[in-house]
């Protein structure tokens, strides 16, 4: 503004900060009883155990504040602005999305219950969906918007066709990244992955698995995009190490054909099992290829297996199939039972699927990022990740953990790869990926139990 005298007189450039008013002494509170619309409604649902409880079309809440307790402790009067975590949505979650914004909430609730940091915490969200069905731009736009809006660290994206096309946006805007990638072309400086799953290793998997069932010939499917070969490629050389005898090999397109045809021609040249790796969207055409044909192969394939949780459509279409999941053997990982437990008291709702794990770790390693860090600036942030070591995870076995490095930014150790198998509308754990050498193979400790 100007003054009679000429004088020009700063204003605030942005607002100040706000207190909501809803902190407590002895817990810490958000700003939301629900991280989605689903809430409001009361439409909360999972008709298997397995499922996501949400519902198709479901939004996350834009912004919410988590306030830590106050312990008794007033303060000088002038609130703090929250520091921010942003969750970037890259796709489409089916009736996943409260069952991953809900655990980002419990995960800090927790982390300021315990005292971990004491600054409130605003959780930022942008739903900008990219490839493989949208525009590649749309997610760039997307994670740029977050770090405009001051987030110190983010969570997403969360397929790898998206964190291959973000990665150099990431380091460029020194932002560090929290993503659910499995896929090796996801690095840098600013760039860290609470995998959902380990894409060259899927490949090698699979052809394990194969190896301990005795099934020696093998018919692949692979699917085009940013991490087809690298399935592909570590596939046939662990089928090369584990003398697999591949009849048949179809490189999907993003609208794949001729699925029953390529699969009589597998059973005609002898296949013993069926082995595909890609996004997922091919299920539907496999279910229905399968049924023609009246054959039910034993068959193996990578993380798309946990589409299972998106609906019941989604799980009916991967019946008879193994693949690689993340939940631990049943009742076996104290961390996961017991966060359940706050889950469903907090929420009020049962959701066990691998989504409220993995995104209940990811957020923990993100405020506890925050809480390393010197101040609360996306530099000093990304040395936080880097101090994590030994962090307890849900996902997995009771072993997992998460720990970064400067050199090391792929966070899950140990169990946190895991073989489950859909069959007759039940979810069966099947074991932990534990290979094992060939000459090891005759050691009556190596034999599975679940043949």
């Amino acid at each position: 503004m100007t003054e009679p005298d000429g004088a020009r007189y700063a204003e605030r450039l942005f607002p100040a900060p706000v207190d909501h008013g809803v902190a407590r002494p002895d817990r810490a509170v958000s700003t939301v009883r629900s991280g989605t619309d689903t809430a409001a409604g009361g439409e909360y649902r999972n008709e298997l155990w397995y499922q996501g409880s949400g519902r198709v079309g479901e939004k996350a809440v834009e912004s919410i504040v988590v306030y830590p307790p106050t312990r008794g402790v007033r303060s000088q009067g002038d609130p703090f602005e929250p520091v921010k975590i942003g969750i970037l949505i890259d796709m489409d979650l089916g009736q996943l999305l409260a069952d991953l914004v809900d655990p980002v909430i419990l995960a800090i609730e927790d982390a300021l219950n315990e005292g971990a940091y004491d600054r409130p915490v605003e959780i930022v969200t942008v739903d900008a969906r990219g490839l493989p069905r949208e525009n590649y731009l749309k997610v760039r736009k997307g994670y740029r918007k977050l770090v405009d809006e001051g987030c110190v660290v983010v969570i997403g994206p969360f397929i790898s066709d998206n964190s291959v096309n973000l990665r150099e946006t990431i380091n460029s805007t020194g932002v560090p990244c929290l993503g659910w990638t499995g896929t090796t072309l996801f690095h840098g400086e600013y760039c860290f992955t609470v995998a959902n799953g380990d894409i060259p290793v899927e490949g090698a998997m699979a052809a394990h698995w194969c190896f301990q069932n005795d099934l020696e010939k093998v018919g692949f499917f692979w699917e085009q995009g940013s991490s087809g070969d690298l399935y592909a490629g570590h596939f046939r050389a662990a089928a090369r190490q584990y003398d697999l005898d591949v009849v048949k090999e179809v490189r999907l397109t993003p609208n794949p054909r001729d699925f029953q045809k390529h699969l009589a021609t597998m059973r005609e040249q002898g296949a013993q099992a069926i082995v595909y790796m890609g996004y997922g969207y091919s299920t539907f055409h496999f279910a229905e290829a399968f049924q023609a044909l009246d054959w039910d192969p034993p068959r193996f394939m990578g993380t798309a297996f946990m589409f299972y949780s998106n609906s019941n459509e989604w799980a009916a279409g991967l019946e008879g199939w193994h693949g690689v999941d993340q939940l631990g053997e049943d009742g076996a990982n104290p961390n996961y039972e017991a966060m359940l437990e706050r889950f469903e008291a907090r929420f009020g709702r049962v959701s066990r699927n691998v989504v409220v794990a993995l995104s209940y770790d990811t957020a923990r390693a993100a405020v506890h990022g925050i809480a390393n860090a010197r101040i609360a600036t996306p530099e000093e942030v990304k040395t936080g990740l880097e101090q994590i070591k030994w962090m307890p995870c849900t996902n997995g076995g009771p072993g997992c953990h998460l720990t970064f490095a400067e050199y090391d930014h792929r966070g899950y150790k140990g169990d946190f790869l895991t073989i489950r198998e859909l069959r007759g509308g039940e979810l069966h754990f099947r074991g932990y990926h534990r290979p094992a050498w060939p000459s090891n193979t005759r050691s009556p400790l190596l034999k599975r139990e679940d043949g």
